[in-house]
């Protein structure tokens, strides 16, 4: 089963070359000419020079599952050239935190983002991080061959209305999505609750602070009423129904 996973998400990557917004900005820090190398033995990006990475914007992998999607996913850009910006000092692993970028096709060119072709290719969650805001943008639309096997995703959206299948993700980080039915403002926190009663479905907790962000940019109690919500996050608290959200970019309202 797992090799036949791997073997279905190469295919379906393979036809999916998502570009993203054009005049992306110079990554941070001094840009390097690398190659990919593959994974190292925890599955983490592995240069040709030795070099670990920890990609930016992407969750951690939980099982084999992801491991094998996302290692499936770097085997399409394996001796390739690709552009490093190392973004800060090694972790307590040994890791870089760094961005890939495959270089523009010409000059002035859109630059890719791997971790978001990686991400929109179904070989990773994303994880709220700061990104350039031109290479932030949605990827073109994605097609695929006629001939294709459905895409793998990295992991197919939790129903926050379906009790038992986000139970089951309890301690997981997980896309979480819903309808709203009730914010519930507090002092410390608002509740974006996928049902009018408790312990009925998921919710998804922000901070005072988030909360008064989300206000800024337009959101509302009454306007939030009846919208789908995508949320990223670890599912937590009782029962494990509650998800809080860390930042603007772990949410989206999706109608």
């Amino acid at each position: 089963m797992k090799s036949l996973l791997v073997a279905v998400t190469i295919e379906a990557l393979a036809v999916v070359p998502a570009v993203f917004a054009a005049g992306c900005p110079a990554p941070e820090g001094e840009v390097a000419t690398v190659r990919l190398a593959g994974t190292d033995t925890a599955g983490d990006p592995l240069l040709s020079d030795g070099r670990s990475l920890r990609l930016i914007g992407l969750a951690p992998r939980q099982d084999a599952a992801e491991a094998a999607r996302f290692s499936a996913g770097l085997t399409l850009y394996r001796d390739r050239t690709l552009e490093l910006a190392i973004a800060g000092e090694r972790d307590r692993w040994g890791r870089w935190p760094a961005r890939l970028y495959i270089p523009a096709e010409a000059p002035g060119g859109p630059r890719q983002d791997l971790a978001l072709l990686l991400q929109h290719g179904g070989a990773a969650l994303p994880l709220a991080e700061p990104a350039p805001a031109a290479c932030a943008g949605k990827a073109a639309p994605i097609r695929q061959a006629a001939t294709s096997k459905p895409l793998q995703p990295a992991s197919t959206a939790i129903d926050g209305h379906d009790l038992a299948a986000v139970k089951a993700q309890e301690g997981r980080y997980v896309r979480l999505e819903g309808r709203i039915a009730s914010v519930g403002e507090r002092s410390q926190r608002t509740y974006l609750n996928f049902s009018r009663r408790p312990g009925e479905a998921a919710s998804i907790v922000v901070t005072r602070s988030l909360w008064r962000e989300l206000k800024e940019s337009g959101w509302t109690v009454a306007g939030l009423g009846g919208k789908r919500l995508r949320a990223y996050g670890v599912l937590s608290g009782r029962d494990g129904l509650l998800l809080e959200a860390t930042s603007r970019a772990a949410l989206e309202l999706i109608d």
